[in-house]
């Protein structure tokens, strides 16, 4: 258990170094325990569910457990057991005694000075899932008109909502916590709306009106300060909404060369040259920064930033820190920061003599996949079509060092076929290193991947050609699975490239 909590500490001790902070001590008891599940607390940075921010607690053979936990500001956490998660409040200096239950993965709340909000949080259900995306939305919603929409989902939603609320600013905890939850109910509310417009819905004209409907009556400003997760998740979706709002009403090919964006202040030319070199985090940097408070935007972008380092994406990185260190020269972030930027560029030395990441020859003139198998004829191939630009792909990838782990020493081979344009060779070339991705790659440009996807969905009745992509050759060299498992499926995967092993 000491090296359990040394762990713990070191990796507190990444996360949190910039702040002096405060404790919180959580302790209990698990019933029912039978010794092999595992309990974890999120604890965000700034928002958002990210891996990294999950940390084991060590739990004794009777199912005791206590960990004491560096909380510098109010912080609305997670209580992982048994795939449940339990939403509580935990603030500096306070104590929390819960009983889990691994029969029926409930949890109880016993004593502590965070029991009154604790139970608050417990009764209102923060994230409880909405009824409209249950069950498929895409087919439920699939011909329902506007107005339909805002009486049968927008309205009833906010209502609930609102009742959750009455009942925190009924409740007798302290005002400051009730102002937290308060706005938290209100700002997942708009997540969760902007999450059935944005993947729920397949009418693209439809998504656009309910996106409008939906945040046009919104206040962008926090309702309190330091905000929580929720908050920063609504700015991140309501720099979306400004986007389509902006193009909804002024045509991209309405613009003038010299006119700018409505809600962003560049040109048209100056926004694609944004995206395209500095990618969309520099898009949205500009945007929260036209129309958020500062005191908002600064650690919302640094949230930005800890994305692109769990990608290892050092090019994207990059340009932003830069942005972010001129316009917050006395940021507290700015030592982390540079310190994770350091870390990347040093990846980037060790890997670049790794002779095991090898550019295909010639790759640029390449019109068929099968040069590059032919080549490992006598191994099972596992095809990645993936993007230095695609999010899911880069998320992905933290999930190979696990499939090439479990295949080591066998005859398994990785090829990496990437889409990105020509000005992009030398940052493509720079993010394999740094990512330290082991195996034969080769790019192609949006023309010339062309008779790629042909060639590889010529027998499959989904054409899509989406990304990520995986595809799997035999030992001859010959395609026997079209659109495999990904990475993060894991053992169906495994299971899919062992029947070509033996």
């Amino acid at each position: 258990m000491k090296t359990v909590l040394k762990r713990i500490a070191l990796i507190f001790a990444l996360l949190v170094p910039i702040y002096s902070y405060g404790q919180f001590k959580l302790s209990g008891k698990i019933v029912n325990y039978q010794g092999t599940e595992k309990l974890q607390v999120n604890i965000p940075l700034i928002y958002g569910f990210h891996k990294e921010n999950s940390f084991p607690i060590p739990i004794s053979k009777d199912g005791s457990f206590k960990v004491t936990l560096p909380i510098h500001t109010q912080k609305i956490v997670n209580v992982i057991f048994v795939r449940t998660f339990h939403t509580l409040l935990f603030a500096p200096n306070k104590d929390l005694n819960i009983i889990l239950n691994e029969k029926d993965s409930t949890l109880n709340l016993v004593s502590g000075t965070a029991l009154p909000e604790s139970k608050v949080m417990q009764a209102i259900k923060l994230e409880e899932y909405p009824f409209f995306l249950a069950n498929e939305p895409s087919k439920t919603f699939a011909k329902y008109s506007l107005q339909q929409l805002q009486n049968e989902v927008v309205k009833p939603y906010f209502a609930q909502q609102e009742e959750k609320i009455q009942k925190v600013k009924s409740s007798a905890i302290a005002a400051n916590d009730k102002a937290l939850i308060s706005a938290e109910l209100k700002y997942i509310a708009y997540n969760y709306l902007n999450d059935l417009a944005r993947t729920g819905i397949s009418n693209r004209p439809l998504v656009d009106s309910l996106i409008l409907s939906i945040f046009d009556k919104s206040d962008q400003r926090p309702s309190v300060f330091p905000a929580g997760p929720q908050y920063y998740g609504f700015l991140d979706n309501y720099v979306r909404y400004l986007e389509t709002k902006a193009f909804f009403t002024v045509k991209p090919n309405q613009l003038g060369k010299n006119e700018l964006i409505p809600y962003f202040g560049v040109t048209l030319d100056s926004a694609n040259s944004i995206v395209k070199n500095f990618g969309k985090p520099y898009w949205r940097w500009i945007g929260s920064l036209k129309n958020f408070p500062a005191k908002v935007v600064e650690p919302y972008t640094y949230q930005q930033l800890i994305n692109l380092y769990s990608d290892k994406d050092l090019r994207l990185m990059l340009g932003l820190a830069e942005a972010f260190k001129q316009h917050f020269p006395k940021s507290i972030y700015l030592n982390e920061l540079n310190a994770k930027v350091a870390s990347l560029k040093t990846m980037l030395l060790q890997n670049s003599a790794n002779a095991n990441i090898k550019i295909v020859e010639g790759y640029e003139k390449m019109t068929s996949i099968n040069e590059v198998i032919k080549q490992l004829k006598g191994k099972v191939v596992y095809l990645d079509v993936w993007g230095t630009w695609c999010g899911p792909c880069k998320e992905e990838l933290k999930f190979i060092p696990n499939l090439k782990a479990r295949f080591k020493n066998k005859d398994v081979a990785y090829v990496y076929l990437d889409l990105d344009d020509d000005n992009l060779d030398l940052q493509w070339k720079e993010f394999i290193k740094v990512n330290n991705m082991e195996g034969l790659h080769l790019r192609k440009t949006r023309q010339t991947i062309i008779p790629f996807w042909k060639e590889l969905l010529a027998n499959t009745d989904d054409k899509a050609e989406y990304y990520p992509q995986y595809f799997i050759f035999d030992k001859e060299g010959k395609l026997v699975v079209s659109k495999a498992k990904r990475p993060s499926e894991q053992e169906e995967l495994y299971n899919q490239i062992e029947k070509f092993l033996n």
